[in-house]
């Protein structure tokens, strides 16, 4: 179990076990009973869980240990989810770091030469030079087929 993002009064939760209906319905049910919980959205698609809590009602603790307990896992918090109190008093939650730099760093710069392939292929289509208007086109599609390949599971999920 992984706390995607978490802010007072909202945490999202991603599970694989959180893709199965009978799994959700029992969280849903289980959470919506107890207090100061007032919403609760499922994903089962991608297998998140969006709980809406009054923090002055609820700890947000109480929150992932129930979740944690139906789940029968442990709790991750994601780097991008850690809010700005301190989980050092909560022992169930191991910390880890999930994104890796050069991975970003790879996905930012093949997004970047995209669009500027795109924009200049685009422009050199306008100005009427039709062989580099065609070598940029191929170069954006080399870097869309790139983009494409690595989110295919996210796409055809």
């Amino acid at each position: 179990m992984v706390v995607a993002s978490l802010v007072d009064g909202r945490v999202r939760i991603r599970d694989e076990k959180l893709k199965r209906e009978p799994v959700l319905a029992r969280i849903k049910e289980e959470l919506m009973a107890a207090p100061g919980v007032t919403g609760v959205e499922a994903n089962p698609r991608v297998g998140s869980l969006l709980v809406i809590y009054s923090a002055a009602l609820t700890a947000v603790e109480k929150i992932l240990k129930t979740v944690s307990e139906l789940l029968g896992s442990g709790v991750e918090v994601s780097g991008s989810a850690e809010p700005a109190r301190s989980f050092v008093k909560m022992p169930f939650i191991r910390r880890e770091s999930f994104a890796v730099p050069s991975v970003l760093k790879a996905r930012v710069l093949n997004n970047i030469g995209m669009l500027a392939s795109l924009v200049l292929s685009i422009g050199l289509g306008i100005f009427g030079l039709k062989k580099l208007h065609i070598l940029t086109g191929i170069v954006f599609v080399a870097l869309f087929g790139k983009h494409f390949y690595e989110r295919r599971a996210q796409m055809f999920a």
